[in-house]
């Protein structure tokens, strides 16, 4: 009885050890990447549908840990270009949640939006078979966002005796939940690319007019659809 023990003991040691070293071969997989994107944010109607740009261009840097074939761990940082855009709104117009009124018609505003800020992922993985360059992969994760908007006024109704220099500034920081799918492909040990969608809950970023003047305009995104390009190096 005792042998048969003894025995026993010595296979699953055995068997746990060369577990244990597969997981830890798994661990250490450090990678680095960067990404080339578009993001697309809508706006709700009359809340700067008609004031911002809904396209931009942004970067994406990364870095993480494949714990094993199929999760992991990514934290990086994400940010758009400044987009311009000059819009003239008339009489019954939306501006921010501000009608215009005749008095001021037409207005021209000149409008700035930029977001930015870190996120942190929870990644998955699924490989088509065994030794596959290529996989799917999966995340979910939390992205702490700076919004921040700039709309100047450069024309007040007809008048050229009006004032037309007034700027009104937003900005938020917001915690929202972001979610990204995609394909990744190895071409050699160390280098790979991803093909990647992703949505962000932009729609939580109600941004008011942070100047301290009255009225206070207000502007409310839409959630945000990326998509995006790049190259990693796993070391």
């Amino acid at each position: 009885m005792g042998k048969k023990l003894l025995s026993s003991a010595v296979v699953i040691a055995s068997l746990a050890s060369s577990s244990a070293g597969a997981w830890t071969k798994e661990w250490h997989r450090p990678y680095l990447g960067a990404d080339l994107q578009v993001r697309r944010m809508d706006f709700r109607g009359g809340f700067g549908d008609n004031l911002l740009q809904h396209h931009s261009p942004q970067g994406n840097v990364y870095a993480g840990f494949k714990f094993n074939r199929f999760a992991g761990l990514e934290a990086g940082f994400e940010a758009t270009t400044t987009r311009t855009r000059t819009a003239t709104l008339t009489t019954g117009d939306v501006a921010a949640g501000a009608p215009i009124v005749a008095a001021v018609s037409p207005i021209v505003f000149k409008s700035k939006a930029k977001i930015k800020g870190p996120h942190i992922n929870l990644m998955g993985y699924y490989s088509f078979y065994e030794g596959s360059p290529v996989e799917l992969i999966g995340s979910i994760g939390i992205a702490r966002y700076k919004t921040a908007f700039e709309r100047k006024t450069l024309q007040f109704g007809m008048d050229p005796m009006i004032p037309s220099s007034m700027t009104r500034t937003f900005s938020k920081h917001k915690n929202i939940l972001r979610l990204m799918g995609g394909l990744q492909a190895m071409f050699t040990d160390h280098l790979g690319m991803r093909l990647i969608v992703g949505w962000a809950n932009t729609s939580k970023m109600v941004v008011t007019s942070n100047d301290g003047r009255m009225p206070s305009p207000e502007v409310k995104p839409k959630n945000s659809v990326i998509y995006g390009l790049g190259a990693l190096w796993v070391f």
